[in-house]
């Protein structure tokens, strides 16, 4: 079964409070696997950022560093380098 929703919120604003890199994507009209292909598509390119950042040393794109805010949501993607 599937853990209810508010958990992933708790969960990423309690590593915020302490500090750790956290990051939490939301895709709006998707259950926890992604059936939509432009979002499954978005979160492959994430995911090789994240691991070439950590991995490889390469820049961290913007929605790393500073966030994408809800209201900029797709409009703009955050995937260029700060």
């Amino acid at each position: 079964g599937a853990v209810p929703w508010y958990q992933g919120i708790e969960y990423f604003m309690m590593l915020r409070r302490l500090g750790k890199p956290a990051w939490m994507l939301q895709y709006n009209n998707e259950e926890h696997n992604l059936t939509q292909r432009r979002n499954s598509k978005d979160l492959s390119i994430r995911l090789q950022q994240f691991f070439d950042h950590y991995l490889k040393d390469e820049p961290a794109p913007v929605w790393m560093t500073r966030g994408v805010p809800a209201r900029e949501k797709g409009k703009t993607w955050g995937y260029e380098v700060d």
